[in-house]
């Protein structure tokens, strides 16, 4: 596997391969697309939402107690 990088304008949902990597006409290939600007256009696809999880070993104990016995602990 090699990689390639190149900028290239997204018309109609199509990139085209410049000239150059003509090589890889008819192959198939993995795309990565990174896009300056903005990030993601729906925030629910990014934010984590752990209300729902219990861990059972925590159960009855505050989290920031926690923290502090094992910061003692270095």
């Amino acid at each position: 596997m090699f990689a390639i990088e190149f900028e290239a304008d997204i018309q109609n949902g199509v990139v085209k391969i410049p000239e150059k990597y003509s090589q890889l006409e008819n192959r198939h290939a993995r795309i990565v697309v990174m896009v300056s600007g903005q990030g993601s256009q729906d925030p629910t696809e990014t934010s984590l939402d752990f209300t729902d999880c219990g861990i059972k070993a925590f159960e009855g104990r505050d989290g920031l107690e926690i923290q502090r016995e094992v910061r003692d602990e270095w």
